[in-house]
């Protein structure tokens, strides 16, 4: 839940809730019940996440291939976690790291408006009737102590039982609260009738949400008031309203920290609980006619509010599908052409313009939502890296004057020719410039991404962190080798010696053709055999390459071709695109055909790596 007060308001706020305990201290019953039910969602939350790390991906690819499929699943997550809220979020973060489609996300959405409903029918039916407290106490014993358990399966299962627990010792209290109120305080006789009353406590509904962030809890205080007598039928009716409408909170929070493709399902929630409400508003006098008429065919007491305020907020999420299911193509149309995916460097207008005048770069895929879950955290740890691999080959490119075309699929030969001509002195940008601008920024992006991190994750999943951390590295490591080449080479490539002036050409020959291999690494998409041969040839090719230069500089250095000190900048200088390479070669087999990195071929280890991260 969000802060709303500034720190200097706290206290004040505690000593007025203080104040007000004392005075009433059935209220200060009813605010722990609120206090315990949230709670209790909470617990729910993180033994959700516990049971679904791992096999997320593929469990979504499953459940959501469909649009009625991914009703379902909204339906039935959000019926067993009880938090519509949890829900859309982890929607938007599921969409944001590319879990999902847009469509998948809508239809979760949409049945989570749905499944909230489970909430309220369970209490009418089973809450306000039997001792919840006594129910509660034995599930929060085995919660807390197989919650304490180090398997994931285990303390999932005991964060599950003490969330439950939780509720209905929460829902306990909030119905002990407002019982206590009686002949206290009778909301009964400041009910406010008609159309007044009905967007009177249609705000006070949407309010409430908004502070609790939970429909839910709203809906349970709105139960517990209309049993105890507290809360006239009329006015709870427009409260399950104003509750749904404040969920749209929710959905404007997790598009904050979210890229564009979760402010497109953020965009579809609020625009399905806006149109829902609206309309259950105007026609509000037939739904409630719609209520009464299915009370009497489920045989329901016509003085049952409980039940009826139950099939009211059913009804009116049925109404908001039955709305809003046709024009989901419509809106998906809209929506992408409302809110466009993020440009990339290179892409666009300043494709045409050079890298160094191009906008400063940060990541793209990186997203507040995301750490939401330990999943979605490395889905799009793993894109911002193929975007920091992008980015690197690109700046190598440049600080080592290839041409343009040796990212876009340029021959070997093609290569070759355009090596041996000059390059313009106006196309040739700064190697330091272009990583702050262009690497620097994204790279500490992903850094302080890692550290906000604060997730329970299973020991396949350190390991898929741990190397994407290490890649990321590798990746800065040959941008800033590039760096050091580049010192060299600005001063030799106009070298009058020959000698020195092929070598440049061909350690820059080498290191284009570096790249044109691992451009080749997206059509291997899904043939790991392939990819495995393409980095073996790769590291065949490197040991040719690093034996015929230092063999032709021993030639050259005994015929007095060049002296002792060209010799050894040229070899450093080899040993510097030898860096580049080989960090070229470990990020890139980290992200060859997204694969689970634990699966990644084996590469031969010619240095040591430790297992940090540096901001350089």
């Amino acid at each position: 839940m969000p802060t709303y007060l500034k720190p200097g308001w706290l206290p004040i706020a505690l000593l007025g809730l203080i104040i007000l305990f004392f005075w009433r201290p059935e209220l200060a019953t009813l605010a722990a019940g609120v206090a315990l039910f949230m709670m209790g969602m909470r617990h729910l939350e993180d033994g959700f996440r516990a049971f679904t790390g791992g096999a997320l991906e593929r469990w979504l690819a499953k459940s959501t291939n469909r649009l009625w499929k991914s009703l379902l699943f909204g339906i039935t997550s959000t019926a067993l976690v009880q938090s519509s809220s949890l829900v859309t979020l982890l929607s938007i973060a599921f969409l944001s790291a590319g879990l999902i489609t847009l469509v998948a996300g809508i239809g979760i959405v949409f049945g989570a408006n749905l499944g909230t409903t489970t909430g309220a029918w369970l209490i009418a039916l089973v809450g306000l009737k039997v001792d919840l407290a006594a129910v509660a106490m034995p599930m929060l014993v085995f919660g807390v102590m197989l919650g304490r358990r180090v398997e994931a399966h285990w303390k999932g299962i005991g964060q599950v039982l003490l969330g439950i627990g939780l509720l209905f010792l929460g829902i306990d209290l909030m119905k002990a609260g407002f019982e206590a109120f009686e002949g206290a305080l009778d909301l009964e006789r400041i009910a406010v009738s008609g159309w007044l009353g009905v967007l009177i406590y249609t705000l006070v509904g949407m309010l409430a949400t908004v502070l609790m962030q939970s429909s839910h809890a709203t809906m349970m205080i709105t139960l517990a008031a209309l049993a105890a007598g507290q809360l006239a039928y009329g006015n709870a009716l427009a409260m399950a309203v104003g509750a749904n409408l404040g969920t749209t909170i929710t959905a404007v929070i997790g598009a904050v920290g979210s890229n564009n493709a979760g402010r497109r399902l953020a965009a579809a929630h609020i625009l399905f609980n806006l149109v829902t409400a609206a309309v259950a508003l105007v026609i509000l006098p037939w739904l409630v006619r719609a209520v009464d008429i299915s009370a009497d065919l489920l045989g329901i007491a016509a003085d049952a509010y409980t039940l009826k305020l139950a099939i009211f907020h059913t009804l009116f999420n049925v109404l908001g599908l039955v709305i809003m299911l046709p024009w989901v193509p419509l809106m998906v149309s809209l929506l992408m052409r409302w809110i466009p995916d993020e440009r990339q460097t290179g892409e666009g207008d300043a494709a045409g313009a050079m890298l160094s005048e191009q906008p400063r770069t940060r990541a793209i895929y990186l997203n507040d939502s995301a750490l939401l879950h330990a999943d979605t955290a490395l889905k799009v740890l793993d894109q911002e890296l193929g975007h920091l691999a992008s980015l690197s080959r690109q700046v190598i490119a440049v600080a080592l004057y290839l041409p343009p075309g040796v990212l876009k699929g340029l021959s070997a030969q093609e290569l070759h020719q355009q090596i041996l001509r000059p390059v313009p002195a106006a196309l040739r940008e700064d190697a330091d410039a272009l990583y702050e601008r262009h690497v620097k920024g994204v790279y500490a992006d992903i850094i302080d991404f890692i550290s906000r991190m604060d997730l329970s994750l299973l020991p396949e999943q350190q390991q898929a962190l741990l190397q994407l951390g290490v890649a990321s590295r590798d990746l800065v490591e040959a941008v800033k080798a590039a760096k050091h080449l580049q010192t060299n080479l600005r001063r030799q490539i106009d070298s009058t010696l020959p000698p020195v002036r092929e070598a440049y050409d061909l350690l820059r020959e080498q290191c284009g053709l570096a790249l044109l291999e691992l451009e080749r690494l997206s059509s291997l998409q899904g043939d790991t055999e392939a990819q495995r041969a393409l980095f073996h040839a790769y590291e065949e090719q490197e040991k040719l390459f690093s034996d015929d230069f230092q063999r032709r500089l021993q030639v050259r250095l005994r015929n007095r071709e060049i002296d002792g000190w060209q010799a050894t900048s040229l070899l450093n200088d080899m040993h510097y695109l030898l860096r580049i390479r080989r960090g070229l070669q470990t990020a890139h087999a980290a992200l060859a055909d997204r694969i689970p990195l634990v699966e990644q071929p084996a590469l031969p280890v010619r240095e040591r790596v430790e297992p940090s991260i540096s901001l350089p």
